[in-house]
């Protein structure tokens, strides 16, 4: 029964110190000067590749232009060097079983040198006929955004546009 447990806690505290997944993607919008041009700033920590809105229709519209990725200005706000919890166990062959929870509160710098974890900022052009961008400003929430990022490809409702 002791090894059962200490199995099971070791399991669980190798899952906790397992990588964890990457934030979501931010991502704003704003119609431009010229009618039927969308433009969003997505900020992420992998580099945007492609992207896609799809009308809740279905119809699909790719980006007609992604921008190089650039550095996110700072905004005060990191996502590596955050607070973290470990659990672990042991057992001895005299019978003698002890457990323990750990605590880390980062003090300060980037978490430990994990480059590339700061978010990247692109910007994606969109260009909708009038009826388009007339039904994206009336429900935007009925409208996903697909974000090409290679390695996965992330899905969102579309941002309200301001």
């Amino acid at each position: 029964m002791k090894r059962l447990l200490l199995s099971l806690m070791l399991a669980v505290a190798a899952a906790a110190c397992s990588p964890s997944a990457p934030p979501p993607p931010r991502v704003a919008v704003w119609q431009g000067e010229t009618s039927g041009l969308l433009f969003m700033r997505v900020i992420a920590t992998e580099p945007l590749q492609d992207a896609r809105l799809t009308t809740p229709e279905g119809r699909k519209i790719l980006a007609q232009r992604v921008s190089l990725s650039e550095p996110a200005p700072a905004s005060g706000e990191s996502w590596a060097g955050r607070p973290s919890v470990g659990v672990g166990g042991s057992a001895g062959s005299s019978g003698g079983f002890g457990t323990g929870i750990g605590l880390s509160f980062p003090l300060g710098g980037s978490g430990g040198g994990r480059a590339g974890t700061a978010g990247r900022a692109t910007q994606v052009e969109f260009a909708l006929d009038p009826a388009l961008l007339r039904d994206y400003r009336a429900r935007p929430g009925s409208w996903q955004l697909e974000l090409n990022f290679g390695s996965r490809v992330d899905s969102l409702p579309a941002p309200t546009l301001r």
